[in-house]
């Protein structure tokens, strides 16, 4: 027996006395009760019942006799069985804890945030690819709207756009079908941050009355937000449209 092999045996669902009766009689081959227990060191009182139980898994065998000898079984062979065996019991596991599966709750009001510029960017740029009817652009930065003015043109060409600005006068030269915001909406985009954070809005993308999807600043770095399958996202889409073409 080698003190190394024990932590091995253990690994297998030994203990450490069954580790290191397993382990003698391994190094001995055939062996009485007698022994094994001098050899490895196990009380004498505990061998029979280690012996026994290693017998019954079949790590062992036993001769009858007077007394009985026992001889380890082919080790190949019980560590095959023992590979089987947990694959088996891994397989299970598996099949298990796949009948508890369940669809997740769908939260109906998804939010995320993201705060990575080429998070942001990526995001933005997947809007052009999935409007399919209409796009409300409520812009409160004249640079931005500049920047991606080709963009919005090309998208005008298959779908309903609408721009609602704050105050035209920045937005002048900008060749996009701008509305002015007016009433309620007005006051909306006037709403300043949270008290104390020096935090804004630059543009919000209202698509197809399904998601929201906003880019702000908070001082010099950049975040944005989304919003599905939202009711109120439908409902302000709807409204502000209705509100421009009358």
């Amino acid at each position: 027996m080698t003190k190394e092999i024990i932590p091995h045996l253990k690994a297998l669902g030994l203990n450490e006395y069954e580790a290191k009766v397993y382990s003698t009689l391994v190094g001995l081959q055939k062996a009485t009760a007698r022994d094994i227990h001098e050899v490895s060191g196990v009380p004498r009182g505990r061998i029979y019942e280690i012996l026994n139980d290693l017998v019954q898994r079949g790590f062992v065998g036993v001769e009858e006799g007077s007394p009985n000898a026992y001889y380890r079984l082919d080790t190949d062979q019980v560590i095959d069985r023992l590979k089987a065996d947990a694959i088996a019991a891994l397989e299970e596991t598996r099949s298990v804890l796949k009948s508890l599966e369940m669809e997740p709750i769908r939260n109906p009001t998804p939010w995320f945030a993201l705060k990575s510029d080429w998070a942001i960017e990526n995001h933005f740029q997947g809007i052009f690819r999935k409007v399919q009817e209409d796009l409300v652009v409520i812009c409160d930065d004249p640079a931005f709207l500049r920047t991606h003015q080709n963009l919005f043109k090309q998208l005008r060409r298959r779908i309903a756009l609408y721009v609602v600005v704050p105050d035209a006068e920045p937005f002048a030269g900008i060749t996009l079908p701008v509305y002015e915001a007016r009433g309620v909406l007005r006051e909306l985009l006037a709403e300043p941050g949270p008290e104390g954070e020096d935090m804004h809005m630059v543009c919000s993308f209202l698509i197809d009355g399904k998601e929201v999807f906003a880019i702000g600043k908070r001082g010099k770095e950049r975040f944005a937000f989304i919003g599905t399958t939202n009711p109120i996202v439908r409902y302000l889409s709807r409204s502000i449209i209705e509100h421009l073409e009358e």
